[in-house]
């Protein structure tokens, strides 16, 4: 376990005001050139990141394949900048207008497929590749977590490549024209476990007829693996996609990929790598139901978004009343088999599990509407004694999701709060203690002078450090990733998302930015419970040398 100390000294201070103090620093990510934003989504033990980038600058669009007499793409473009791009002279305005030509024919199968999303090693600020090996990207990829071993869960949209397809003569058209078009590869959707270059994919129970799809999050230090995937495709679906799909008129594999969103069973995997790295086939899990007589299995779906070293998954399930209303999720247990509900389906609307620690403690949201607007509730579930709390947050209606928790029962999400010269909501970056029971904006514990709002929490590792993701105001860039200058010369300012990792001070002190406080909350205790265990590392490796 990584060092990560705060000072005794600070605690008398932080006892009587929270606001300014440097308790976390910030530690800069490498930077990422290619993508407009970053978006960081885990942290390990060992402080490696993962994540992805959005918005790839300077995206590599074949002009040659190009239809100049498509209606859609001369009104994006002047005859001079269309003359210009035939020479190979694409300027940074007209390839912002290419690429928007190009993500509105996402369903056209004869042009260039648009790719705005990378897998990024955010430590490193490197891509790893995971399905798309071409040197211009046809899917999208993300990294969801890693965990000490270095393994991380990846996910990626189906690769396309360029093929040559003939229908079948008929009698309207008994010489039809060859065609080139962009073919899927099987599976439209694919997680892997990634692990320097091995990238290995996880089993799907059910691949018929398009490949089916698998959908992982989460990896525990044990090697469990959370997610959800195909685990059939009732009778009727399977007629229908075989009456439609003939290979006659279209290709098969693109006929498969256009109806797999709809035609997939899907249900919560649980999947165990060995030391090895082989993975087993997932245990399957059902949903809260109960189902109800002469519906399609496709109308029930269950996904675990998490799991612990004991393999005990959490996530969501399709609920059914006893009116016999089908709520499409509502927060659940995943173990030994079964599935088991966390919060009352009939007080709330909608609900999640969205992480689990060792101590068998949950943390989610559950969604019902107050004050006529449908808000989230951060909700804690001990598993072991089956009690559920709901924490109000930074005040009674405040909409607060919660993202992570570590073995120390720190958690940290993202929650609204109403600044004293506002009526207006905002959304922060929070950490909450659940020994103390205290909440805390993550950005009243920084330094002063940070060019950045922190607005989301994403994870915090057992060292206590967070991985959060913040608004920065930057020098704008064009479609070719150039800084955008106003009629004075002066670079133009806009918003980006970028990661930003934080660690505790050790030797860190109150800073006073003589400014106002700026969201006063009223709670009980103060924040010392949460400092403590920030301290437990440096006391754990202190008494190690004693």
């Amino acid at each position: 376990m990584r060092l990560s100390p705060v000072v005794l000294a600070l605690l008398p201070g932080l006892a009587a005001s929270s606001a300014y103090a440097a308790v976390y620093q910030v530690q800069e990510l490498p930077e990422v050139s290619t993508t407009r934003s970053q978006y960081g989504a885990a942290i390990n033990d060992n402080g490696d990141v993962v994540g992805s980038g959005s918005l790839i600058y300077n995206f590599p669009v074949d002009v040659s394949r190009l239809n100049f007499e498509d209606a859609d793409l001369t009104a994006r473009l002047s005859a001079e900048a269309i003359e210009q791009i035939k020479l190979g002279n694409v300027t940074a305005a007209s390839l912002a207008q290419l690429l928007s030509y190009l993500e509105s024919k996402s369903t056209n199968f004869s042009v260039q497929r648009y790719s705005d999303v990378l897998a990024l090693n955010l430590s490193t600020g490197a891509q790893v590749k995971i399905r798309e090996q071409s040197a211009v990207p046809t899917n999208k990829e993300y990294l969801y977590d890693i965990n000490s071993s270095g393994n991380a869960i990846a996910l990626a949209t189906t690769t396309f490549t360029l093929q040559s397809f003939t229908p079948e003569a008929t009698e309207t058209t008994p010489s039809p024209e060859t065609v080139e078009l962009w073919l899927p590869e099987p599976g439209y959707m694919k997680s892997y476990v990634v692990n320097g270059n091995s990238v290995t994919p996880l089993p799907i129970p059910f691949e018929e007829l398009g490949g089916g799809f698998s959908f992982a999050s989460k990896i525990s230090e044990s090697n469990y693996i959370a997610g959800s995937g195909s685990v059939s495709m009732p009778t009727a679906t399977q007629e229908a996609v075989n009456t439609t799909c003939t290979g006659k008129a279209s290709p098969l594999s693109l006929c498969y990929y256009n109806l797999a969103t709809t035609s997939y069973v899907e249900r919560a995997l649980v999947w165990k790598m060995n030391d090895t790295g082989q993975i087993s086939a997932p245990v399957q899990y059902g949903f809260l139901g109960p189902a109800i007589a002469e519906t399609s299995d496709l109308t029930y779906v269950s996904r675990a978004l998490s799991v612990n070293d004991d393999a005990v998954a959490v996530g969501y399930s399709t609920y059914v009343s006893e009116e016999r209303q089908i709520r499409t999720s509502h927060a659940t247990v995943f173990a030994e088999g079964e599935v088991s509900a966390i919060v009352d389906p009939i007080e709330w609307d909608s609900s999640s599990a969205n992480d689990i620690n060792n101590e068998n403690i949950i943390v989610g949201n559950a969604n019902k509407r107050m004050n006529g607007i449908a808000r989230n509730r951060m909700f804690i579930f001990d598993y072991n004694t089956k009690t559920v709390t709901y924490p109000n947050g930074f005040f009674s209606t405040s909409g607060t999701i919660p993202s992570a928790i570590n073995e120390n029962n720190l958690i940290v999400g993202a929650a609204e709060v109403i600044p004293d010269d506002s009526t207006t909501r905002r959304q922060v970056a929070f950490l909450y203690n659940l020994e103390d029971q205290t909440m805390t904006d993550l950005n009243t514990l920084l330094p002063c002078g940070v060019n950045f709002n922190l607005v989301e929490a994403k994870d915090i590792n057992n060292n206590n450090e967070i991985l959060a993701n913040a608004v920065f105001s930057v020098e704008q860039r064009d479609a070719k990733g150039e800084v955008v200058k106003d009629s004075a010369g002066n670079p133009v300012l806009e918003n980006v998302v970028r990661p930003v990792k934080l660690t505790p001070v050790p030797n860190g002190t109150i800073e006073n930015c003589n400014a106002p406080e700026e969201v006063t909350y009223e709670r009980k205790g103060g924040t010392s419970g949460w400092l403590t265990l920030l301290l437990l590392p440096l006391v754990m490796l202190r008494r190690r040398v004693k």
